[in-house]
This record gives structure tokens, C-alpha cells and sequence, in this order.
């Protein structure tokens, strides 16, 4: 068994944080000094929401399938962008180590 304090994966296979490193950031982000992870990681989420949500619009309204496409890429460079950001913070405010461990 794996040491709950460390996450296999922090990020998945499209460099987006996992749910599962959400989950970590938002509860270690109360141990900094400000709740900024914490409200990054909820930003993250919900952009990711909004991809989900294209996703279905491309399903549903196949007419307008360029303009969801257009919208479902934008988001996902906004969970790049989210992602990485908070990854440079956790990383800043000791919460991750060089190899993307999480520091006791």
C-alpha cells in the first residue's frame, strides 16, 4: 500500500492535476499561511466542469459543434494553466518536494 501522504500521480497523462492531488492541495492549503491553493484548486475545478460541459454540448447540439470545440479548447489550456500554476505555488510554499512528493 502506497504512503497516503504521497500521490502516485500528481498529474494525468495530460499534465492536468489529478482529483486526487486536488484533494491533498485543498487540504494542505489550509497549513499555509493564506487559503490560496485552496481557492486555486476550486478555480481548477471548475473550469474542469466546463470542459465536462462542452463535452456534452458537442453531444447534444452537433450544429454548433465548432463553437463548443472552440470553448472546450480554451478551457483545457485553462486547466493547463491552472494546473501549472498550482503546482509552482505548492512547490513554493514547501508542500511538494523536486520530485513532486508531497513534504511532511
Amino acid at each position: 500500500m502506497s504512503d497516503p501522504k504521497n500521490i502516485q500521480s500528481i498529474l494525468d497523462a495530460q499534465g492536468i492535476l489529478t482529483n486526487e492531488a486536488m484533494e491533498k492541495f485543498e487540504k494542505l492549503g489550509n497549513s499555509v499561511s493564506c487559503e490560496c491553493p485552496a481557492h486555486l484548486v476550486q478555480l481548477l475545478r471548475s473550469v474542469k466542469e466546463f470542459t465536462e460541459y462542452q463535452e456534452n454540448c458537442i453531444r447534444e447540439k452537433p450544429s454548433d459543434e465548432l463553437v463548443h470545440n472552440w470553448l472546450k479548447s480554451t478551457s483545457l489550456n485553462l486547466e493547463h494553466l491552472l494546473s501549472g500554476t498550482i503546482m509552482s505555488l505548492v512547490r513554493m510554499e514547501g508542500l511538494i518536494d523536486e520530485k513532486n512528493q508531497i513534504v511532511d
